[in-house]
């Protein structure tokens, strides 16, 4: 009795991973894709709509905006995730009390929160995300600023002039910063043009800037760099990491902490 349940929800999050195109798709084909009758998909749907996953169109459906870029940022947090948690339980282990810290958007940095979140320390947090803030908010032992701006488009996270403006007039202890790509020659890199330059401000008003990456980040660019190997005091990366790369690091005397 209790796999049907399960094939529901599994049936369920393959329906939104279909529709995450943004194309509506009908109810004959979706029951015809599941093996199952078109009873069974209508009820489906009825049950993603009042979770706010789908929205139902005449013979059909699409999925609602809002869901489908937290399905995005929810598959880029799922990937390496083991290894994300243990990057951000170190991370968070070197901040003291009472320091005040720079978080990005990052799915690694997500884990850092959530390792603050369940610890003692006191600590002023800055962010960009809407989602690390949603973690923190209601942290006694978290001092909270969320940075204005604007919503960037299929992300939860704030980009901007007004982003811009408040961090050139903050300061922080560490910066803790993702990356999409730390290439030996040329440095670490954002997705995209708005958000490196959110990272590159945090990075210039801060004592300490710490990348924290998982190991399938290192030797590769991304879009946009916001940092050269000589602005990075630290990269926190995990034990999959390629010797060659962490030696090459440490000759550049970057330190390279392997959790």
């Amino acid at each position: 009795m209790p796999r049907a349940p399960d094939q529901a929800n599994v049936r369920q999050e393959s329906i939104c991973q279909m529709l995450s195109g943004g194309k509506q798709i009908s109810t004959s084909v979706l029951a015809k894709r599941f093996g199952v009758d078109v009873i069974t998909i209508r009820r489906d749907l009825q049950h993603l709509e009042q979770a706010g996953m789908v929205i139902r169109r005449h013979g059909g459906a699409i999925t609602a905006q809002r869901i489908s870029f937290e399905f995005k940022f929810d598959q880029r947090h799922q990937t390496n995730l083991k290894q994300k948690k243990k990057i951000g339980q170190a991370a968070h282990q070197q901040i003291g009390e009472r320091q005040i810290i720079f978080l990005d958007n990052g799915t690694t940095t997500l884990e850092i929160a959530r390792a603050l979140r369940y610890s003692t320390c006191h600590c002023t947090v800055i962010t960009s995300s809407l989602v690390i803030s949603s973690e923190l908010w209601a942290c006694a032992h978290i001092e909270l600023v969320l940075l204005g701006g604007v919503v960037r488009q299929n992300s939860p996270d704030l980009v901007g002039s007004a982003t811009e403006y408040m961090l050139d007039r903050l300061t922080a202890d560490i910066a803790f910063l993702g990356s999409e790509g730390i290439d030996l020659n040329r440095g670490s890199f954002s997705e995209s043009i708005e958000t490196a330059r959110i990272c590159e401000r945090m990075a210039n008003n801060s004592k300490r800037v710490v990348v924290a990456a998982d190991s399938s980040k290192l030797g590769i660019p991304g879009a946009a760099r916001y940092a050269v190997l000589q602005d990075i005091d630290e990269i926190i990366t995990d034990q999959g990491a390629a010797k060659d790369i962490v030696s090459a690091l440490r000759k550049k005397k970057i330190t390279v902490t392997l959790v």
